[in-house]
């Protein structure tokens, strides 16, 4: 589990619901059914209509990354891991490493280096990792932009919502009972949105975004360790090359 999505939502929920408790008013005074339907319905239909039904059913599984720690090992560590496994095949040959290589969990790192054990040239290699990160990166791109486009939607329909209410009450002035109800639609509906688009799709944006960051940084680092391995670069060299792109990472 990460703890920092966890309680990023817990606390920023927690915080509103004790304002909430602390303002004296309860929380019945905050559900208002059409503020719901128009900000959490609208919403949904919007994202439907903007994206394929196949990439809807990855939100399930996105937000699941989200939740969950990242099992891939350090940067740093994974320089290492392709030092040594560099220093191996100087010092062994390709077929030395092969039984290691069946045994990494990082799926990327272990196709990058099962192409090097059968044998594939750096001129081969490079291209054929590239392209795969492309992929990955396309896929991942879908996702983030889905809770972004949540969160931008929710703001949107909140204050569609509130140009309803406004209208509402506008038309019935006379009526100070229908006021009320008119004006608690403008101001919901504002309130969900913000809430929607900010403790949930927000965090969940975000964190998704920094995944993907971290994600594709080691893949690049594993395809310049890989093909300079391929094509038999220096220990120095492959060193030299991978320590620069972590020294470019932000603090």
């Amino acid at each position: 589990m990460d703890k920092s999505t966890l309680g990023g939502l817990v606390a920023g929920w927690a915080f509103v619901s004790l304002a909430i408790i602390l303002g004296g008013a309860g929380f019945g005074v905050y559900v208002d059914v059409p503020s719901i339907i128009i900000v959490f319905g609208g919403t949904l239909a919007v994202t439907a209509g903007q994206f394929e039904i196949s990439e809807l059913k990855r939100i399930t599984p996105a937000i699941k990354v989200a939740f969950n720690e990242v099992k891939s090992e350090p940067l740093p560590e994974l320089v290492e891991k392709i030092v040594f496994y560099a220093t191996e095949v100087k010092k062994h040959g390709v077929m030395h490493i092969e039984q290691k290589v069946l045994e990494e969990t990082n799926p990327f790192l272990k196709e990058a280096f099962q192409l090097i054990v059968d044998g594939t040239k750096s001129d081969v290699l490079e291209p054929l990792l590239e392209t795969k990160l492309e992929h990955i990166d396309k896929r991942h791109s879908v996702m983030i932009s889905i809770f972004g486009n949540i969160g931008g939607t929710a703001g949107a329909m909140g204050m569609i919502g509130t140009l309803v209410g406004l209208v509402a009450m506008l038309a019935n002035l006379s009526d100070p009972a229908a006021v009320g109800p008119a004006m608690a639609v403008a101001l919901l509906t504002t309130m969900y949105g913000a809430l929607l688009g900010t403790l949930f799709a927000g965090i969940i944006e975000n964190k998704l975004s920094r995944k993907h960051s971290l994600e594709m940084t080691a893949c690049e680092v594993i395809i310049a360790g890989a093909s300079m391995i391929a094509a038999e670069e220096s220990i120095g060299n492959i060193k030299m090359k991978l320590n620069a792109i972590l020294v470019e990472l932000p603090e």
